[in-house]
């Protein structure tokens, strides 16, 4: 359950990043195909981008806003599915690898904060650490749970 949300997550991000290395964050509309086509799950961007119907005709700096929040909101969703399991689990191993979670979790949403931040004030530099600090803690949860499962 919780793996799935994490994937989702992660594949979120992965659509992400390509707007965040571009750089060129000017006002006409983005070209979601060749966006996509870049992305490290170039179906699942375009699937993404053609399921929320503000993507329609929006610059890329409207769609990163657009894709951190939803990276935001996947984040919340996936710490408070793992949080009662962080609270729960009688097995030692799996709820240290909960608990992990939910910290790293928590550390994912603050960084996209931060991305958010940097996006609205034009420092790239600035988005492009956020997201990639995000993607990093997001992953190594789903390691770490990978690992306490062994």
């Amino acid at each position: 359950m919780a793996t799935n949300m994490m994937n989702k997550y992660v594949l979120v991000l992965s659509c992400l990043i390509f707007f965040v290395m571009t750089g060129s964050l000017n006002a006409k509309p983005a070209d979601i195909k060749a966006i996509c086509g870049k992305a490290k799950n170039p179906s699942f961007c375009t699937n993404y981008m053609k399921s929320n119907p503000k993507t329609s005709g929006a610059d890329i700096k409207t769609l990163a806003t657009i894709t951190l929040d939803s990276a935001q909101t996947s984040a919340s969703g996936a710490m408070n599915k793992i949080t009662p399991f962080a609270e729960k689990e009688p097995k030692r191993p799996l709820r240290s690898g909960y608990v992990l979670c939910v910290q790293n979790y928590r550390s994912t949403i603050r960084y996209l904060g931060e991305a958010k931040k940097s996006l609205a004030s034009g420092d790239v530099r600035g988005q492009n650490i956020n997201v990639s600090d995000a993607m990093k803690s997001s992953t190594y949860c789903q390691d770490e749970m990978l690992k306490s499962q062994r």
